[in-house]
């Protein structure tokens, strides 16, 4: 073999390798389900890539084009990431890059959700803020106004049926707060006190019930110590908590899937994306603003 051909195989190999890295979970940190394409993007927290998951479980690499993605979030026809203090956006079939926002003085933007129209919610983890912006025209999008939470946002889901946010909060007897975007000025008011520590994710399920991500103190033992729990409506400050799944190693931010009735959970401590049944049948439609 010339030096030159050993050269050329190195390189080949060292591509291969190097592409098989891109297309392995790596600290994932939220995931969103695609009805159309049928596959789950997923944020790649330390891999600096969107993933895309298909149904047989296979990878592939949707976009690497992101440092440090967090939230990610679909909408008209754009995922949208929290990336290093910006909002980005890509279009979900070609993956080109069409938004690219900074967001003022913002801290460590974390949880994101959409009011399925025009409008993205972004938590701010450190700053305990909400940011609202519309993104009707990608060209010029707005940044709306500032929200302030006391504790330390987390997860955001939109609950349609109440034209509210649904936040989960971080630290010990973690709370689920809602905002109501009806009334400008709103703050955010307690919904569920829970015992559990570190909300991360969270979702609303068919039935309109909550559901959670939790690090820690899930009441069972064994390791890793997160769960997966659902607060089933009406709710109360003292609403009992559903076990949907134990022992999840940092469970991150959830989404549930219309078509398989599943809760889509990054375990962030694991490497791995697992699929939680719920008592939701699949659904045979797509949300149309996903495209």
């Amino acid at each position: 073999m010339t030096p030159r051909i050993a050269q050329s195989l190195g390189m080949l190999l060292l591509a291969a390798t190097a592409n098989l890295g891109a297309q392995s979970y790596n600290a994932p940190e939220s995931a969103e389900f695609h009805p159309r394409l049928d596959r789950h993007l997923i944020g790649n927290r330390s891999g600096g890539n969107i993933l895309a998951r298909a149904p047989d479980g296979s990878l592939s690499v949707f976009t690497a084009d992101p440092t440090s993605p967090y939230g990610v979030e679909l909408l008209a026809g754009t995922l949208f990431v929290l990336d290093s203090g910006q909002l980005k956006g890509y279009d979900v079939d070609s993956a080109l890059p069409v938004l690219s926002l900074p967001i003022p003085a913002a801290s460590f933007l974390n949880g994101i959700t959409s009011n399925g129209v025009d409008t993205i919610y972004i938590s701010d983890y450190t700053a305990r803020k909400i940011y609202s912006v519309n993104v009707a025209d990608l060209s010029a999008p707005a940044i709306g106004p500032t929200t302030n939470v006391t504790p330390q946002p987390n997860g955001l889901v939109f609950d349609r049926a109440n034209n509210r946010l649904l936040i989960a909060t971080w630290g010990s007897n973690a709370k689920v707060q809602s905002l109501d975007l009806s009334v400008p000025g709103s703050v955010p008011a307690d919904l569920i006190y829970t015992t559990l520590t570190n909300l991360d994710g969270i979702a609303l399920d068919c039935n309109g019930a909550i559901v959670v991500s939790a690090w820690s103190v899930c009441g069972t033992s064994g390791s890793p110590t997160g769960c997966l729990r659902r607060f089933d409506p009406p709710f109360t400050l003292t609403s009992t908590p559903q076990v949907l799944a134990n022992n999840l190693a940092s469970p991150a931010d959830i989404d549930y899937n219309v078509a398989t009735g599943q809760i889509a959970v990054p375990e962030t401590g694991a490497n791995r994306l697992t699929l939680v049944d719920t008592t939701c049948e699949a659904a045979l439609f797509r949300n149309d603003f996903e495209r």
